[in-house]
């Protein structure tokens, strides 16, 4: 999906749906004398997860106005301006519509370009048939013109909501697809591509540096272990500042299976989601470009106790 910014005009948007926040006793009536004749009747008042669709409104190029209500004015922060910006970008999707806009105002452009991005996400990478795919083609961030600065504070939220999206990814492969040696690959590839350093300690250097406790974690498996160590260095760096970052990497975690119910077993898979969190984070790092030193660290063990022969010079 291509996330664009833009600083035209609401009437002269081209797209299949533009999207305005529309508040509570605030409801944007200029826009169009329905937006009246829905709040009179109580269809929309501008309460939040509300959705309202006005189709072909007239003095308009957009296929649709939509009103996404946002609460109350006084209440309204860039937190909720993600929410109300994902939900109505979520529920438009879902009716196969290629082109939304989102209008919103130069304060909260970050959040809502955070907002559509993860409210594009699926989780359906593996399915083998996909009835009926939606997919949006463009989503556009639309704030009043005048404003050339908003080009940072997009850049921002699409970098920190693309992060994300990365940590979800895989967070949600399966452990059979992801053990650690393939999250240290896929920890590389992003690393590779975004101009960050990535180490990646084997079983052997972290038996040689004495990391007792991953090795007898992964004793049970035939994956072996790996220690991702990631490293943003900038030229820039402020002197003295040197952010570190950590986040566990159990790919799949059988770790009390005997006391462990059998529904929900396949969620172990998430017990690497501290180590995802790095790589998406380290991400948006390199992206973002601050003036630090930041080095990630996720150690990476399968457990899975008793379900295979010991390797050779395990800790028992």
């Amino acid at each position: 999906m291509k996330v664009e910014l833009s600083f035209s005009a609401l009437k002269d948007l081209e797209c299949d749906a533009l999207v305005v926040m529309a508040f509570e006793n605030d409801l944007p009536l200029q826009l169009h004398s329905w937006v009246k004749e829905l709040s009179d009747s109580g269809e929309f008042r501008g309460k939040v997860k509300e959705v309202a669709v006005i189709p072909q409104p007239p003095g308009m190029k957009t296929k649709r106005l939509v009103l996404a209500g946002a609460g109350k004015m006084e209440k309204f922060t860039s937190a909720e301006a993600r929410k109300v910006a994902g939900i109505a970008f979520r529920e438009l999707k879902c009716s196969g519509l290629k082109s939304i806009a989102v209008a919103t105002e130069p304060g909260h452009a970050s959040a809502v370009a955070e907002g559509v991005i993860l409210a594009n996400w699926e989780p359906d990478r593996h399915k083998s048939t996909k009835e009926d795919p939606k997919h949006v083609e463009r989503a556009i961030v639309v704030v009043p013109a005048g404003q050339p600065t908003l080009d940072v504070a997009f850049a921002r939220g699409c970098s920190i909501a693309e992060g994300q999206n990365l940590a979800r990814d895989l967070a949600n492969e399966p452990g059979n697809l992801l053990p650690p040696r393939e999250l240290a690959r896929r920890a590389e590839a992003m690393a590779k591509a975004n101009d960050l350093e990535c180490e990646v300690l084997d079983e052997a250097k972290l038996r040689e540096l004495g990391f007792g406790a991953l090795l007898g974690v992964s004793q049970g498996s035939s994956e072996p272990p790996v220690l991702i160590v990631l490293r943003y260095k900038p030229a820039d760096a402020q002197a003295g500042i040197h952010v570190g970052l950590i986040g566990k990497g159990v790919t799949f975690d059988t770790g009390g299976i005997s006391i462990k119910p059998s529904d929900g077993m396949e969620k172990m898979k998430y017990d690497m989601s501290g180590g995802a969190a790095m790589i998406g984070a380290m991400q948006a790092i390199a992206q973002l470009k601050p003036a630090l030193q930041v080095t990630a660290f996720s150690p990476c063990v399968e457990n899975m106790p008793g379900s295979y022969a010991q390797r050779p010079g395990d800790i028992v």
